[in-house]
């Protein structure tokens, strides 16, 4: 019978989801799902969770001036007079293309740059320059290999160190998986796209669940604006975990217990997602639901 019950949850929840994506959800009430009780503890333990900032990109920022509001966010919360900014792309296997762009654009913000590739240095100064950093960047690409990676190399614990700290830990795609209890990934493996528009045609490889540093207590997916991440949403209402779906041309800020949503100015109308199972939530705008979002997260931390 409760194999029966949840079946049928998931079913309902499946439509919902079908239904969101033609006409939309309404913002949710975050007393209609706690006492306000439970809305003042749950909130303080999001606040708990430390002075960091995490700022999750699903994708597009790809221009130095639409970029530079993202910048300007770390820049304030760091509130230092030459920020030190650590680029680390093991999203890329640790591999640097001829120019990185992101880096310039923080140098040409005033801040010190740095890189750090950590599958190919020693423990030992993967320590040394976390423990400098005040804004981390995490690229894209595959989140196994920044999950195995970072677990080998000590990166897991000296990025946790850092945001306890209050450091900025930032990136798109991977580089937003990274921060979160897991991503949802196709961990970089090649596709073969006729279309990324619907009616979705081609072929994907495999997407699975990655556990990564668990810093936001959600499962992260990307790019959610494209159909072939889209689908998550009918493997979101599944789970027994909640989740945060971006889409390109939008970010999830997390800092002080509070979430926000900043579009990509070319694309506006973007933003991110939330998936509870637990609570039937489906699909609500993070932007139009943040205190539900931070009392979920507080909760998830045991508040």
């Amino acid at each position: 019978m409760e194999s029966l019950m949840k079946n049928v949850r998931v079913w309902l929840l499946t439509v919902m989801v079908m239904v969101g994506w033609l006409a939309g959800y309404p913002a949710a009430n975050v007393s209609s799902h706690y006492t306000d009780e439970e809305i003042a503890a749950y909130t303080q333990a999001a606040r708990d969770a430390g002075p960091g900032m995490i700022i999750a990109m699903g994708g597009g920022f790809d221009y130095e001036e639409t970029f530079r509001p993202l910048i300007d966010k770390c820049l304030s919360h760091v509130n230092r007079k030459t920020p030190h900014m650590l680029y680390i792309p093991t999203g890329h296997f640790d591999e640097l293309e001829e120019t990185e762009e992101i880096v310039e654009w923080f140098a040409n913000a005033g801040c010190q740059t740095d890189i750090l590739l950590p599958s190919k240095t020693t423990g030992q100064e993967v320590k040394e320059k976390i423990a400098w950093a005040d804004i981390i960047y995490e690229t894209g690409g595959n989140l196994k290999f920044v999950a195995d990676t970072w677990r080998e190399k000590g990166v897991m614990d000296a990025v946790k160190a850092a945001f306890a700290r209050g450091a900025v830990l930032m990136g798109v795609s991977t580089g937003a998986m990274c921060w979160a209890e897991k991503g949802w990934d196709n961990f970089g493996e090649p596709v073969f796209r006729v279309t990324d528009e619907f009616p979705f045609l081609g072929e994907e490889p495999k997407y699975e669940f990655c556990d990564a540093t668990g810093l936001l207590p959600f499962c992260l997916c990307p790019h959610f604006d494209n159909v072939a991440w889209r689908i998550y949403g009918f493997e979101a209402v599944r789970q027994d975990f909640p989740s945060l779906c971006i889409e390109n041309g939008a970010a999830v800020v997390f800092c002080d217990g509070a979430y926000e949503v900043i579009a990509d100015v070319k694309t506006p109308r973007r933003t991110a997602y939330l998936f509870c199972p637990e609570k039937n939530i489906v699909m609500l705008d993070v932007a139009k639901n943040a205190a539900l979002v931070s009392a979920i997260d507080g909760e998830r931390r045991g508040g």
